[in-house]
């Protein structure tokens, strides 16, 4: 399992990753809040951040898809 952070609009939200998958992944969020049916996801020690679509929700766990095309890199200060 790893650290994740979902992010959307000004917000973030932390989450474990469950599972990964090339397609998608499980997740589980620490609180019933509301979340998009869109946002974007950053697994700790990965490169990218990947564009997730919501496709279930129980309580607190939950499956996304990964939408490639909008996966993008998170962008890094000048080296």
């Amino acid at each position: 399992m790893k650290r994740g952070t979902i992010f959307f609009r000004n917000t973030s939200v932390g989450c474990v990753v469950l599972n990964l998958s090339t397609g998608g992944a499980g997740l589980a969020v620490e609180s019933d809040d509301a979340l998009p049916f869109a946002f974007d996801l950053e697994i700790e020690s990965e490169p990218i951040r990947r564009h997730c679509i919501l496709v279930w929700r129980l309580e607190r766990r939950l499956g996304v898809t990964f939408e490639y095309d909008r996966m993008q890199r998170p962008e890094r200060g000048p080296i």
